[in-house]
């Protein structure tokens, strides 16, 4: 059976441009097991069941999350509950503890990708970081996925682990161990145990560790590789630092969906002190095929590059 990290590994598949697109996350406390399906195979109430199920084409993704102090609800009931958006430049992220999940039926999922987020609770800074431990998904999930939770709750103070939560399949097993913080929509792959307390340490801070970045969410996948490229140059590690905008016509506009389609690519990266770089990115095969998912047949995958990268003429 393939071990479709060791793939992954074996070809050089880079990480930056690979993290999962989505504008706003929804995460739901869930602390029993998750079917393959998390969402789906789950005993919400099913009209938020029904309502979720249109979450990933407004752009939303939805985790279903448990935490090792919280092995059952407590005797409230109360089911933690958090939303976030991941724009750069306007991250927010509101956090309840609601004794009733019906009012997710009624969420309008555009409008949370769009940014405006239910009035559930209140706003927190206080970073999330979810672990992918989704083991029915993949095995990689399981194993990796859970060395590490256990490698960062032996560090963590206690403000910080109650901040660790293991959730169900993010997206991309291969690059186990994967991790997502909230409401930067960071997320991270192959991380070591090792590296667990300098995780936590620049979670707190707001950054990111630029070699194990796969890219922030709210980026389509050439403006995450673009991000990344300069990240990799200058090391600006900052996870709201950075924005990315293609140029079209020699004009910097909003990147369109479109662009994901395309082989080639025309960004420029924006840092928010006014600095900016030009990124020509190009789409290109890896140098042999690999598995998406343990035990799948390997197929032969591209991925997003760096070009060039040349600093510009500053936006502001």
């Amino acid at each position: 059976m393939s071990i479709c990290s060791a793939e992954s590994l074996a070809v050089n598949e880079p990480l930056p441009g690979t993290a999962p697109f989505a504008r706003a996350w929804i995460v739901i406390e869930y602390p029993g097991s998750w079917g393959r399906e998390a969402v789906a195979e789950s005993d919400l109430p099913e009209p938020v069941r029904a309502n979720l199920r249109n979450a990933k084409s407004a752009g939303v993704s939805v985790l279903l999350a448990r935490h090792p102090d919280r092995p059952e609800r407590t005797a409230t009931g109360e089911i933690n509950v958090w939303v976030a958006r991941t724009a750069a430049g306007g991250m927010l992220m509101r956090h309840a503890r609601m004794t009733s999940l019906l009012p997710l039926a009624e969420w309008d999922l555009p409008a949370i990708a769009a940014g405006s987020l239910p009035a559930i609770g209140s706003v927190t800074h206080q970073p999330l970081l979810l672990v992918c431990t989704h083991g029915r998904r993949d095995r990689c999930c399981a194993v990796n996925g859970r060395a590490l939770l256990t490698g960062l709750l032996a560090v963590a103070s206690d403000d910080q682990r109650a901040r660790i939560w293991e959730c169900s399949h993010v997206g991309g097993h291969r690059f186990t161990p994967v991790t997502v913080s909230l409401p930067s929509g960071a997320v991270h792959g192959r991380l070591g145990v090792d590296q667990a307390a300098d995780l936590l340490e620049r979670l707190d801070q707001g950054r990111v560790i630029v070699d194990h970045l796969r890219g922030r969410s709210g980026f389509l996948a050439p403006c995450q590789a673009a991000a990344g490229a300069v990240r990799r140059l200058t090391g600006i590690d900052g996870d709201d630092e950075l924005d990315v905008l293609r140029l079209l016509d020699g004009r910097a506009v909003p990147p369109s969906p479109d662009l994901v389609e395309l082989n080639e690519a025309l960004t420029e990266v924006r840092h928010h002190d006014g600095r900016a770089w030009r990124v020509e990115l190009e789409r290109v095969q890896l140098s042999g095929p690999r598995a998406e998912s343990c035990g799948a047949e390997p197929v032969a995958a591209a991925a997003w590059v760096a070009r060039d990268v040349t600093p510009t003429t500053p936006w502001s």
